[in-house]
């Protein structure tokens, strides 16, 4: 309290200095005509600015907080999907029993960082195991598929981007044929779907989706739609060069995949 008041006593000259100027102004300002027209008019000029730089912070944070409810209720939706249930209807010759159970669940995240583009493209979620993300899990974005999670720590987790030489999907058309998808590291916007029969029709604008298969991804989840196909001479194959329907390299936001049947199906395949 006496440090304050030295204070005081020390500054006192520029306390008054700012208490006269404040006294002056308001009596110019309220006692002459002119120059109450002329603080009114700054005061609207520069008050309207500072209004309208006010308000646009707060839409900024109003836009922050609906992006992030929408991401929630997106992943909410996500869930509803078929693919992302287990079928566990019970058909005899006396009753039908039918009933949907929960198999993927989603989790909103962040994209926060990227890698520069090239053959081997990875970025990074701000979602890590405290949350219960693990290596193995799949990423989908909006609109199609990202990536699979490679790494993770507490608060983070690092996928490999479909657009990544090393990442292998399942995916097939709707007449259950189906191959596993892979990018050769040339077009961002084409992958390929390799060993589809030679004898399975094929049509442009088909649309390649998840199988399910591998576990990572729902059945179903549409990835993209075939260009061209190729046939393998000798080997009973063909490729198909898939358009994606998404851009893997712009996304700013992901859903990580969660498969609640994960441990019974990996005790299935540790079996020997």
């Amino acid at each position: 309290m006496g440090r304050l008041l030295r204070i005081l006593i020390n500054s006192s000259g520029l306390f008054t200095f700012a208490v006269l100027q404040l006294l002056c102004l308001y009596l110019i300002v309220n006692h002459n005509d002119s120059q109450r027209r002329i603080w009114a008019e700054t005061k609207s000029v520069y008050g309207s600015s500072a209004s309208e730089f006010i308000a646009d912070k707060l839409a900024f944070l109003d836009v922050a907080r609906e992006n992030e409810i929408l991401r929630r209720e997106n992943a909410a939706l996500l869930a509803r999907i078929p693919g992302s249930g287990y079928n566990t209807s019970v058909d005899t010759a006396s009753f039908q029993d039918s009933m949907l159970q929960q198999r993927f669940t989603y989790l909103a995240s962040r994209v926060v960082n990227k890698s520069p583009y090239g053959p081997y493209n990875t970025l990074v979620i701000d979602r890590g195991a405290n949350l219960g993300v693990e290596r193995g899990q799949g990423v989908v974005a909006d609109g199609g598929l990202l990536g699979i999670v490679s790494e993770v720590t507490p608060r983070h987790a690092r996928v490999l981007s479909i657009l990544h030489l090393d990442t292998r999907i399942s995916a097939g058309l709707d007449n259950q044929a189906f191959g596993t998808l892979r990018w050769d590291g040339r077009d961002p916007r084409r992958v390929t779907l390799t060993d589809v029969p030679d004898y399975v029709p094929v049509a442009p604008n088909d649309t390649i989706f998840t199988t399910g298969y591998s576990n990572v991804f729902p059945t179903g989840l549409p990835i993209g739609t075939v260009e061209s196909s190729e046939p393998l001479p000798g080997t009973g194959s063909q490729d198909l060069t898939v358009v994606l329907l998404n851009d893997p390299l712009m996304a700013g936001n992901g859903y990580i995949v969660r498969d609640l049947f994960k441990d019974e199906l990996d005790q299935l395949n540790t079996v020997k």
